[in-house]
């Protein structure tokens, strides 16, 4: 084979990795987009809660819808706001008082921003890998002809 024609091949077969490259990033950035939407639907249900523990006070005697499960609500009359029971992981529930409770939501709210920062920098750097092998495909493609 001519040297020209085995450069072109391997010039081929870069361009063919970097794009399986460039797949697997963009993979994964939508992987952690994903990943950013659910964490921010958590902190919106998070902030919510708080917001209900902080009005706590005003609740007692009234009605309000409580999950059953499944998306699935019945109307309850609450008798007492004394307490709240919140759910701390492997379908543990632990009664907590109304000031523990709201230094419990602050604590996984602070927990779940730092999450989502993180996440937030990792898709940076996946879109910063993406461009970069972009780059690199369009400067080999030239390179080699339009392969």
């Amino acid at each position: 084979m001519p040297m020209a024609e085995e450069n072109h091949g391997q010039g081929k077969a870069g361009l063919e990795e970097l794009a399986y490259l460039e797949r697997l990033y963009q993979d994964q950035y939508m992987l952690v987009t994903n990943a950013v939407n659910a964490a921010m639907e958590e902190l919106q249900e998070l902030n919510s809660a708080g917001k209900s523990v902080e009005n706590i006070g005003v609740v007692a005697g009234k009605e309000a819808f409580s999950s059953i499960g499944g998306d699935f609500y019945v109307m309850a009359r609450i008798k007492e706001n004394k307490s709240v029971v919140a759910g701390v992981g492997g379908g543990y529930l632990v009664e907590k008082d109304a000031e523990s409770a709201k230094r419990f939501i602050k604590e996984r709210i602070e927990r779940k921003n730092a999450m989502i920062s993180k996440l937030l920098k990792s898709r940076k750097e996946l879109e910063a890998a993406v461009m970069e092998l972009g780059s690199k495909m369009e400067s080999m493609a030239k390179g080699y002809g339009n392969v």
